[in-house]
């Protein structure tokens, strides 16, 4: 027998499931047809439906129907959708979604106005917070309830709003307020249920009065009467109970207060006391560092005058020895004017064979030399050129090499149509690192990063430094993709790299902005592509690459805290 339940509840559960799928394949191919308003009602349809099988997917639909039913301004199906996507968080135990939602809700059921839908929405807040043990938000929205109910005068939902929020105070673990309301729910449902038999006494005397039977009529009006006034005595020794409840917690609330103003008198006079003795320790601190600073003044004064006395006396030997050798030098000119006079004549005849062999041989040597002299030269000229088209620090292209470079891709696309990448890259916080450790320091970091990025890229890859903490590269048949990726790559090797001046151990990062010639274009464009995509990676947080396309929108990528756009 057993068995047999168990398969039955298994073939139900089945068929209840196919039911489902049936129903929930039939609303999504509704979904593809409706519009406007009906649109909506089959996205909350579907976010019921997808409620216990798919939570996730009943989110998602419950967003698109409040999105739809914003734009139709429908508040009604806007308040069912927020009532859904609560119900899936839920049952996620997401409390936080679903307080976010219940009160989205809460807040259209106001613009409503219907006051019981407004009151099951407090009671639907009210009980998540109870759930997730925030019990003093539970008795806050539990209150809002009570109040409503009182407004509204419903009798039954005052008793249980008030039993409710006995409970709530219960679990917080403050009994003494958990039993001031649970009393208060005993009495007013006493008190009801009296006025209640009240009423229907005064009724059945009414009644018998108008068919003439005086005696039974007279007998219920007593009967109204007896109640009438036992409700009131009840009343009265309700208020003298609480008059009394009253008094006892003015009373206990005054001994509260005199101790705490006897324990305030006592700390205040602990605190002067304290303050006296931190003022004269201030005191005694301050006169000790007057002190100490009159004697190091005293030291300096005697430091500078020392110091002014030894300037003094190395002045001196300094202007000693530049006249003693003003002095030696005259000497020696006057003694090279008279050899020179001397040998004057000598030199002249000397100077004249010489000059005439020298020209006779150098004739010949001209006739000899002239294809070596002219290589000599081709080599200068070349290393002339090399050096103007190379940054001297890093020994990387400048940026009049890089711009030659740059137009002889642009020439090669127009013949065979293949594009190439710029990267633009740029070092965080640069100036950071040279003021915090010297120009030397940021010498040495730009010359390091030059090679580890030399070293990356590929042989037909060009790398330039642009200005600078900036770089570029030059990425000749590369796609947009291509260029990200080896972009992201350097900014990787970058990241993990320990930098060692002066046994100071530095970390760096890079932002990247990389853009493609795949079209006709200026240079100058693609250049201030790459640029503004640097620009806006710097904007995004730094450390990340950013590609763009020209007459796109910047697209975000990167890896880790960049994103890539699909």
């Amino acid at each position: 027998m057993r068995y047999i339940f168990i398969i039955l509840l298994l073939i139900v559960l089945i068929t209840s499931s196919l039911c489902a799928k049936t129903k929930i394949e039939n609303l999504e191919s509704k979904l593809r047809v409706v519009v406007a308003e009906e649109k909506i009602k089959v996205l909350n349809s579907l976010a019921k439906e997808y409620l216990f099988l798919s939570p996730e997917q009943s989110i998602i639909y419950g967003i698109r129907a409040a999105e739809v039913a914003i734009q139709f301004h429908d508040d009604m199906n806007e308040h069912e959708a927020y009532n859904n996507i609560a119900n899936s968080f839920a049952l996620l135990k997401d409390y936080e979604e679903t307080i976010l939602y219940l009160e989205k809700a809460l807040n259209k059921s106001e613009i409503i106005g219907d006051a019981e839908v407004i009151l099951k929405d407090i009671y639907k807040i009210a009980d998540v917070y109870s759930t997730s043990k925030n019990h003093t938000k539970s008795i806050e929205y539990y209150n809002k309830a009570l109040k409503i109910n009182e407004i509204m005068n419903n009798r039954g939902e005052v008793a249980l709003a008030l039993n409710r929020i006995g409970l709530e105070y219960k679990k917080a673990g403050q009994y003494k307020k958990a039993s001031e309301f649970f009393i208060r729910a005993l009495r007013f449902e006493e008190k009801n249920e009296r006025v209640l038999i009240r009423d229907e006494y005064k009724q059945i005397s009414e009644f018998y009065t108008s068919r003439g039977e005086d005696e039974k009529a007279l007998e219920y009006y007593k009967l109204f009467t007896t109640m009438k006034d036992t409700i009131a005595s009840i009343e009265s020794s309700y208020k003298i109970s609480d008059m009394q409840a009253h008094y006892e917690d003015e009373q206990r609330q005054r001994r509260i207060e005199l101790l705490q103003k006897e324990n305030e008198i006592r700390e205040l006079e602990l605190q002067q006391l304290i303050l006296k003795q931190e003022k004269e320790f201030d005191e005694k601190q301050r006169k000790q560092q007057i002190e100490s600073l009159n004697r190091e003044k005293e030291l300096k004064i005697t430091q500078l005058k020392v110091a002014e006395y030894e300037k003094k006396s190395i002045q001196k030997k300094i202007d000693s020895y530049q006249k003693d050798k003003e002095i030696r030098e005259l000497e020696l000119e006057k003694k090279a004017i008279q050899i020179r006079s001397q040998n004057f004549t000598q030199k002249v005849l000397l100077s004249a064979i010489i000059i005439i062999s020298i020209f006779t041989i150098f004739g010949f040597y001209l006739a000899f030399t002239n294809s070596s002299m002219n290589k000599a030269l081709n080599i200068a000229n070349a290393k002339l050129k090399q050096i103007a088209k190379t940054d001297p620090l890093t020994d990387l292209s400048n940026r009049r090499d890089m711009i030659e470079k740059m137009e002889h891709e642009q020439k090669r696309f127009g013949r065979n149509g293949k594009s190439f990448v710029l990267l633009m890259s740029d070092i965080d916080d640069f100036k950071k690192i040279n003021d915090d450790n010297g120009h030397d320091c940021g010498d040495f970091i730009l010359e390091s990063l030059a090679k580890q990025m030399r070293t990356t890229v590929r042989k037909q890859d060009f790398t330039g430094r642009w200005g600078g903490e900036e770089f570029l590269m030059l990425l000749p048949e590369t796609d947009i993709d291509g260029g990200f990726a080896l972009a992201d790559k350097i900014r990787k090797d970058i990241e993990g790299t320990s930098y060692v001046f002066n046994n100071i151990k530095l970390k760096l990062t890079m932002t990247f902005g990389v853009s493609v010639y795949d079209r006709p274009m200026d240079i100058d464009y693609c250049i201030k592509m790459a640029d503004e995509a640097l620009y806006i990676g710097k904007k995004q947080g730094k450390n990340c690459v950013i590609k763009t396309k020209p007459k796109d929108k910047p697209i975000i990528t990167g890896i880790d805290r960049s994103i890539e756009s699909a």
